[in-house]
């Protein structure tokens, strides 16, 4: 409050010596010299030749007004009275037309729609109630109807939905479709002879394509020869290749090759199609492991000391454990008793050694 005092009393302090300065202004400038009368206008009279022309009237000098600059300080400071007219403007009303004046509808239709609109229009809502029914859960109105629908009531499907459903069908029977031919085409064989071996080709895991399975030289192709082979047909050429590969090793002279024996048997093992193309090869794998554990147990059991003695028994008891005929076991068993026999022996030998010898008579 007492700010705006102080801005009061200064700028009514600054009008009053603007004003004082304008007045004593006034009173120093020239007074305005008089106008002259307006002469008429004479009649036109030639001139002569010789007549000189009359010289024109002066004009009398305006006099000079000095305005005084106001600052920008002033000029904000300044402040203007609001204009009021002394008499305010009023339409004075038009009495004849307003008497028969009536309002059109608010809204065009039957009297019927007038009048719920207007009741929608004039309606009162509480805001309380409103507020109360936002905080409350929406709670959605389920009715049960026991009654049958009627046959005119159809449910429509979104179109959208519908074509969507029958894209991921489409798209799932396709996929059965491309693994179905894939797998079909996995399953067959194709056989070409060139420079002396024979080549098994096999289907790509595709709807097409083939590659290479195995190239086996020396392999005479079958009698009957077809576009397309099954896996029964083409697996047993690859068997018997490898059998008898691992036969070939045994008719080597010398020792043989028991780790290559069953290098091939176990890659024949891999292609074999029948239950006894199965148990051929086990019986094999078996007979050359017996043969190796007989052959070392014979060797342990041939040195005269009391741990290669027990080693040849331990080869002995883990050949007993294979798959093998009665007869083989039996000769395992035999074996294992001589070598028993052994042992028994030599304890003897050196319990008798740590004995004292008894005097004689």
């Amino acid at each position: 409050m007492g700010k705006n005092s102080l801005l009061k009393s200064t700028s009514k302090a600054k009008k009053k010596s603007t004003a004082k300065k304008k007045a004593a202004s006034k009173a120093k400038a020239a007074p305005k010299a008089k106008a002259t009368p307006k002469v008429k206008a004479s009649p036109k009279v030639k001139a002569s030749p010789n007549a000189k022309a009359l010289p024109k009237a002066k004009k009398a000098p305006a006099a000079k007004t000095t305005m005084k600059k106001v600052s920008v300080k002033d000029l904000i400071m300044k402040k203007f009275d609001v204009w009021k007219p002394e008499t305010l403007y009023t339409v004075s009303p038009d009495k004849i037309d307003s008497k028969d004046f009536i309002a059109p509808p608010f809204f065009s239709g039957s009297e019927e729609e007038n009048r719920r609109i207007k009741e929608l229009l004039l309606k009162k809502f509480d805001l309380a109630e409103i507020k109360a029914a936002a905080e409350k859960p929406a709670e959605p109105e389920v009715s049960v109807s026991y009654d049958p629908p009627d046959s005119g009531d159809t449910i429509t499907d979104d179109p959208m939905e519908k074509a969507m459903k029958y894209l991921a069908a489409a798209f799932a029977v396709l996929i059965a479709l491309v693994i179905g031919s894939s797998m079909i085409n996995k399953n067959k064989f194709y056989i070409h002879a060139t420079d002396g071996a024979l080549e098994i080709w096999q289907g790509r895991f595709a709807p097409m394509g083939e590659a290479c399975l195995i190239s086996l030289p020396g392999v005479q192709p079958p009698e009957k020869i077809k576009d397309i082979y099954s896996e029964s047909e083409a697996f047993p050429l690859i068997f018997n290749y490898y059998v008898e590969k691992a036969d070939t090793l045994l008719t080597v002279p010398g020792l043989p090759d028991f780790e290559g024996i069953k290098t091939y048997l176990n890659k024949a093992l891999a292609y074999a199609t029948t239950p006894a193309a199965n148990e051929a090869v086990f019986s094999r794998l078996n007979n050359i492991e017996l043969m190796i554990l007989l052959y070392k147990a014979d060797v342990s059991a041939s040195k005269p000391t009391l741990s290669d003695l027990n080693q040849a028994k331990g080869y002995l008891s883990e050949a007993a454990k294979l798959d093998i005929e009665d007869l083989k076991v039996n000769l395992i068993h035999q074996k294992m008793d001589a070598v028993d026999q052994q042992i028994a022996a030599l304890k003897a030998k050196k319990t008798a050694k740590k004995s004292p010898a008894k005097p004689s008579k």
